[in-house]
């Protein structure tokens, strides 16, 4: 929910509902992390979101002590000021997107230098939280015109995509700065290949960019070109959220309660109704016993392999999924078959491997890694049945009967 200030209607008052905010540790990490990077990920990300909703200046803000950092920006200089002068102090802590359309008619804001043209004149502001892993902000996506402005709906979703991206790449940064052991090579072998995968669609990102910067496109084009955006920096968030989650799964040991399958499967199916509809896919669930495992952990293996098999469904045909389970003596095998374009013979023997991909398929190659992950430290298996070529795929897992 975006919250306004500074317009005709009722001021939705952005001091409800305040987030946690990070520890002082943090803040100082998130600080290091953004003022060392020497690549451009986060400027391009800022440079995008500047472009595209008209303001002149961008730029991230961490709060450190009394001071609000900017380490990196876009249309003016890295600076800091006190708590009191910043206008991100009026957003702090205060989830989703906070808008002031006109700070000349904000009671907060309308004395202060920074828009009486004492230091400078600016006259609409916006951000989005940036967040741990956690869920505490450590600081804000931030946005300053020097006109009063008011984001469309497509503008607020291309901000709040493009925030969700800058936080993805921050997390991961926070990560390698935490006070945590040596990184295994496993560890090692992760950091370098997201780093490389991240290489495509940032280029795609800056690509788009210059496209828009540059002008001269008309309105179907201009559309196309926002379409392939967003859609990169969809990409980046989902390869380094998925590589987070990997991450948190090697120091996160399973809990073992009792989990009722069923009950998961018919929630996610649920949760992802407007997927599912919008491909016509169906989710055939058969009668599913109780398991013995950690209810998130195991809601994300069932996660994973509902949408590998809605992903992977046969051109012009909608993905038909049929969850099936069986009790082989103390153990329970859940299948999740669907009629998808199938898995390779040759790739069938890797394909729960870090980062492995089958043929053109467009994923990151994390998702069936981390069915993997759990499935194991749970003690359990899991595989592929050998189907015929063109039969689809059936992927199974096997944990603990209660």
């Amino acid at each position: 929910m975006a919250h306004e200030r500074g317009t005709a209607t009722a001021d939705t008052g952005p001091r409800a509902g305040r987030s946690s905010l990070a520890d002082a540790g943090t803040a100082k990490r998130a600080l290091t992390a953004l003022r060392t990077v020497s690549d451009a990920d986060l400027a391009d990300l800022l440079a995008l979101a500047a472009d595209l909703t008209g303001v002149e200046v961008a730029a991230l803000a961490v709060a450190d002590d009394d001071r609000f950092h900017y380490p990196v920006t876009v249309g003016t200089d890295p600076s800091a000021m006190a708590s009191a002068e910043a206008m991100c102090r009026l957003a702090r802590g205060v989830p989703g997107l906070v808008e002031v359309t006109d700070t000349t008619l904000d009671p907060d804001l309308r004395d202060s230098p920074l828009v009486t043209g004492e230091v400078a004149s600016v006259r609409y502001y916006a951000s989005v939280p940036l967040s741990t892993a956690a869920g505490d902000e450590v600081g804000r996506f931030s946005l300053f015109g020097s006109r009063p402005h008011h984001l469309d709906g497509e503008q607020r979703r291309v901000v709040s995509t493009l925030a969700v991206a800058a936080n993805r790449i921050l997390e991961l940064r926070l990560r390698r700065l935490a006070p945590t052991q040596v990184p295994t090579a496993d560890a090692l072998a992760v950091a370098a290949q997201v780093s490389h995968d991240l290489q495509s669609p940032l280029a795609t990102l800056t690509m788009s960019l210059g496209m828009l910067q540059g002008g001269g496109l008309d309105a179907a084009t201009y559309a196309s070109v926002l379409a392939m955006a967003v859609r990169s920096v969809e990409r980046m968030s989902g390869m380094v959220e998925g590589t987070l989650r990997l991450h948190d799964l090697a120091h996160e040991p399973p809990r073992h309660e009792v989990v009722d399958l069923r009950d998961l499967v018919e929630q996610l199916v649920a949760d992802e109704h407007d997927q599912w509809d919008r491909t016509g896919g169906s989710v055939d669930v058969g009668p599913l016993p109780r398991v013995v495992g950690d209810p998130a952990q195991v809601t994300l293996v069932l996660q994973n392999l509902l949408q590998n098999a809605r992903k992977f469904a046969r051109p012009g045909h909608p993905p038909e999924v049929a969850v099936r389970a069986a009790r082989e003596g103390d153990r329970v095998r859940v299948t999740v078959r669907d009629t998808g374009v199938g898995i390779p013979v040759e790739h069938r023997s890797r394909v729960f491997d870090l980062f492995a991909r089958s043929g053109e398929a467009q994923g990151h190659g994390i998702g069936l890694a981390t069915v993997a992950r759990i499935v194991h430290a749970h003690g359990g298996r899991c595989g592929v049945e050998d189907l015929p070529e063109g039969a689809g795929a059936a992927l199974w897992f096997e944990l603990p009967a209660a």
